[in-house]
């Protein structure tokens, strides 16, 4: 690994051990009851994974707690969420055991984007005095898709030598969609929520796992375009070369 990507691990963990120290100073719990329910579930969620075609990685249905608690939860309770969501993604049944820095580093980027998420989807709607859920969650989504995929991409770009913005699109742009679908879960849990109590907006996390399938199969549709995309690529470079070897 080069120096240029150990330093910058080393300054993602640290911007988001900060993130964490802030939302720990805070200390703001409004309902610890709802809280402690909602991160019990937003564990389980993180164990319903989906690994990553072409990279090492896997994406989970725990960000819909965490745009939850973008919209109904405070940032205390959001970012601890979100470690608690980034540590069990991290470890549930991984293939090979990450190393600590992988795990600290996947918690610090998520704690990142919850802070970027929050801060800004919040100011947004402040300044343009917005009451309108829908559009606030696509915001908070995707403030968050943005800084989650492009921190991540980072480190594999600085790893591996590649492009970020061939990387970024060719491994993580296509699930923006997955972030969209589950701001509107969010939204319907956050709704029904306001109106007749978080107890009852439980019924609806059967929709989670309906989600997470939604997730497989959205991957496993991506994996074969690309590796068609592949196929089509090397025939055409094998049919240019012979064509050349004709003419030559």
């Amino acid at each position: 690994m080069s120096n240029q990507a150990k330093c910058y691990i080393a300054s993602i963990i640290s911007l988001g051990f900060a993130v964490v120290t802030v939302a720990l100073v805070q200390s703001d719990f409004q309902n610890l009851s709802r809280f402690l329910a909602y991160f019990a579930l937003t564990l389980l969620a993180s164990t319903m994974k989906v690994s990553l075609p072409r990279i090492t990685g896997t994406i989970s249905v725990s960000f819909l707690f965490i745009l939850i608690g973008i919209a109904a939860f405070t940032f205390t309770e959001t970012v601890l969420l979100g470690c608690a969501a980034a540590s069990m993604q991290s470890l549930w049944r991984a293939k090979k055991t990450p190393k600590p820095v992988q795990v600290l580093f996947n918690t610090a980027c998520l704690a990142i984007a919850i802070g970027v998420a929050f801060a800004g989807s919040h100011w947004i709607n402040t300044v343009m005095g917005g009451r309108s859920l829908a559009i606030f969650l696509v915001q908070a989504a995707s403030l968050f898709f943005v800084t989650n995929t492009g921190l991540v991409a980072g480190v594999v770009s600085l790893s591996e030598g590649k492009s970020f913005r061939e990387l970024w699109a060719n491994c993580y742009a296509w699930s923006f969609p997955l972030y969209l679908m589950g701001a509107a879960i969010a939204g319907l849990v956050c709704m029904t929520g306001q109106s007749v109590g978080w107890g009852w907006a439980l019924l609806l996390l059967p929709l989670m796992y309906l989600c997470h399938v939604a997730y497989r199969i959205h991957v496993r549709s991506a994996a074969r375009r690309q590796a068609l995309l592949e196929r089509l690529c090397e025939n055409s470079a094998a049919s240019a070369r012979e064509a050349e070897s004709v003419l030559a």
